[in-house]
């Protein structure tokens, strides 16, 4: 009997000498990741030295479409659908809030809707491409009379002071004040200095995000930058 008895004495010194504390440093380690990740922003734009040479030779410098209605959002979860309805209005004029649309659409995601919404229209959905290539796209499609789709970081105000992953179309740009035009779908029209706006198109400033947003930014990578909607034809 005295040599199991010995046995297991043994693996309980092994656990509390080797194992445990193996664990509790991993633990410790993967606490620390997570702080030093979430307490640090990603690089910020403080200029628009990455695109001056893009916007320098666009033509027109001021290019709005005045007929793009804005909506507001009925609930915290539904930029998306919402922004779809602005984008129907636009282009169908079918008079649609986000709620006629919540009846349509029962199932599906932002490019479900709005390719349902545009059936006869082709939908090029981008994420991840350069600042260059994204204002000449979103800049070539409003002279084209299109507005854009679009999916950035911006001020909730169902969570202040927090931002949050947010849908919502451009109607203009103004290239010679360095501005873009947004319908906002929390509601309201705004005009966001393009330096602000690539930040909010690249999720930039995590510290602006609640925690959980800041982790799946900052530690599982899983968020595209530059994610916008170009109806091509």
């Amino acid at each position: 009997m005295e040599e199991p008895k010995k046995k297991s004495r043994l693996v309980g010194k092994i656990l509390l000498r080797i194992v445990l504390p193996l664990l509790l440093a991993i633990v410790i380690g993967f606490c620390v990741f997570v702080w030093v990740a979430l307490s640090a922003d990603d690089a910020i734009y403080t200029n628009t030295d990455t695109i001056s040479d893009a916007i320098g030779s666009l033509q027109p410098r001021v290019v709005i479409l005045d007929s793009v209605d804005v909506k507001t959002q009925p609930t915290a979860t539904t930029c998306g659908i919402t922004a779809v309805a602005v984008m129907s209005n636009y282009f169908n004029h079918t008079g649609y809030e986000a709620a006629d649309l919540m009846e349509r659409c029962s199932a599906g995601d932002v490019p479900d809707w709005l390719q349902g919404e545009l059936a006869d229209r082709t939908i090029v959905f981008h994420a991840n491409g350069s600042n260059d290539a994204m204002i000449r796209d979103i800049h070539a499609s409003l002279c084209d009379d299109k507005p854009v789709l679009i999916y950035f970081g911006a001020p909730n105000p169902y969570n202040v002071p927090y931002y949050d992953f947010h849908g919502s179309v451009v109607y203009g740009m103004d290239l010679d004040s360095e501005t873009i035009l947004i319908a906002n779908v929390y509601g309201y029209c705004e005009e966001i200095a393009l330096v602000d706006f690539l930040n909010q198109m690249a999720f930039a400033e995590t510290r602006k995000y609640p925690f959980i947003q800041r982790f799946v930014l900052k530690c599982t990578k899983s968020m595209d930058e530059n994610m916008y909607y170009l109806v091509v034809d």
